[in-house]
């Protein structure tokens, strides 16, 4: 009987300046001889966890090697342990050529992360770490923020894993998961926007902007800029938590 193992795969959102949701992909650079297996090899950033470490600790790590972001929101929201995980032949031959044992099976554990991608770079990173029994897996690995609406396919079941992390994310959006996501100061727009995205759907404006502002968790600082084509001043806000910082 074959071991089963247990990975984690991070699901990292951000909330760009272009006011689009997106999500974090990687790609390793690098092929076989036989088989180009870095080649569309587009995945969420996820690894095995070693022997002697925590689930918690074992995310943090893989996400700091794979993407160097470090020290953000990392919440479990889901299991996968569907024995058919590995179903195409592109991510058996990813297996072949880079787990010493392909076909045991792997149980995956799903964090949701967030960031704000002003904050990050998603320049390539170089990928060596040891897992007793792997080997290492060394290897330079390319990052892209994409669109939630127009993410490829993906490497085994990851095109699930997002979707049941934007559902996770719809139902536990809050003040202190935005303040995240978007930039200390930001306009009633960018907020609605970010609402809309993650909701999938459009938000009556007059309505979003009085239920906001009723609930007092955000605050109008004194800062504008022009926008638009009339040249209209627009108002920055804060959340209320973020003016102590």
């Amino acid at each position: 009987m074959s071991n089963i193992n247990i990975s984690v795969d991070c699901v990292v959102f951000g909330f760009d300046s272009d006011l689009d949701l997106k999500v974090l992909l990687i790609t390793r650079n690098e092929s076989s001889d036989s088989f180009d297996t870095g080649k569309d090899h587009v995945s969420l950033p996820g690894d095995l966890i070693k022997y002697d470490e925590e689930l918690d600790p074992s995310a943090q790590r893989i996400l700091k090697n794979l993407t160097s972001i470090d020290k953000i929101f990392l919440k479990q929201f889901a299991i996968f342990s569907d024995p058919n995980r590995v179903k195409y032949l592109k991510d058996q031959a990813w297996l072949n050529t880079y787990r010493a044992a392909p076909d045991e099976r792997v149980i995956t554990v799903g964090y949701i992360s967030l960031v704000n991608i002003q904050d990050f770079e998603p320049d390539a990173t170089f990928f060596d770490d040891h897992i007793e029994g792997e080997g290492t897996r060394g290897g330079f690995y390319e990052k892209c923020w994409t669109k939630i609406n127009e993410i490829p396919q993906l490497a085994f079941d990851h095109n699930q894993i997002v979707d049941t992390a934007l559902e996770f994310l719809k139902k536990e959006l809050n003040h202190q998961m935005s303040s995240i996501l978007l930039p200390k100061n930001f306009t009633l727009p960018q907020l609605q926007k970010l609402h809309e995205d993650v909701l999938d759907k459009k938000i009556d404006k007059r309505n979003f902007r009085k239920q906001i502002l009723k609930e007092g968790v955000i605050v109008k600082t004194n800062a504008t800029t022009k926008t638009g084509k009339k040249g209209k001043p627009a108002t920055f806000y804060q959340f209320q938590d973020d003016q102590n910082l």
